[in-house]
């Protein structure tokens, strides 16, 4: 079974949605993450290892933002630690161009002696040790250069009226091309996909904590209507909300790995 502790951070809680901590203790595990919204950094612990679409991985990592399915394989034993970025969140930290990022996995070459030695600590211990590594990492003129992609994800995310792309820029006062060339240079999508993945998230996570009937579930997510929702829906991972939900209702609820795939990754 995959246990998995989460932990909110009191350092830059605007950038780092939080800070997870995953262990196998039993037979190997395989997880299907559906397109996320999220940026990881993930630092094996105790010589762990785990596969990412194949690719075995033992050292610290990078995780962009997914439009798409990812396959991840714990093995038995394994121990990760990882720290949630909101899609615009690591960019003060690590001016990663998002392009480089987007659907991406690659290694985090700033190890420090403070990484290498993560194993000793305990769980609570990490935390700290962790917000000690990005405090050196910020930077304050990168952090205010997101200003723009973190206020519209913001809108969008806890808007749940219909709202349009061009409503937002007449609000906000900036225009579409600026707005698109922030979000290629950040997350390394356009805001219209990027609109289209967080209604995504939204109605996956109404699918698993609400008992609302999909049309409701849809208007609420921001869809113009039931329709424009399976569409949606479809294109992201190739299944109707509907199918999906019957197979969220198979899983097992103890073992916690439906909310892990959707609130967590």
């Amino acid at each position: 079974m995959l246990n998995i502790e989460t932990y909110r951070t009191e350092l830059f809680p605007d950038l780092i949605e939080r800070i997870w901590i995953a262990e196998n203790k039993e037979q190997d595990a395989e997880l299907v993450i559906p397109p996320n919204q999220y940026v990881n950094v993930i630092f094996p612990l105790n010589n762990s290892k785990f596969k990412r679409n194949e690719i075995w991985i033992n050292t610290p990592h990078i995780e962009g933002v997914s439009t798409e399915n990812t396959v991840l394989k714990y093995p038995a034993e394994t121990k990760l630690v990882g720290i949630r970025f909101y899609a615009f969140g690591l960019y003060p930290f690590l001016q990663i161009q998002g392009k480089k990022l987007i659907n991406n996995s690659f290694e985090f070459l700033p190890e420090t002696e403070k990484t290498k030695n993560f194993s000793i600590y305990s769980d609570r211990d990490l935390i700290p040790e962790i917000e000690n590594i990005f405090s050196d990492l910020y930077c304050q003129k990168s952090y205010k250069s997101v200003f723009q992609v973190r206020d519209f994800y913001n809108n969008f995310r806890w808007n749940d009226k219909i709202y349009s792309i061009e409503d937002y820029c007449r609000k906000a006062g900036t225009n579409y091309t600026t707005l698109n060339r922030d979000f290629n240079r950040i997350i390394g999508i356009s805001p219209k996909k990027f609109e289209r993945l967080i209604k995504f998230r939204k109605s996956l996570c109404s699918l698993i904590d609400s008992k609302d009937k999909l049309t409701s579930i849809a208007v609420n997510s921001g869809y113009f209507d039931q329709a424009h929702f399976i569409r949606e829906f479809k294109m992201f991972i190739n299944q109707t909300p509907s199918s999906y939900q019957a197979l969220i209702k198979l899983a097992d609820k103890e073992s916690k790995i439906i909310n892990y795939n959707f609130n967590l990754l």
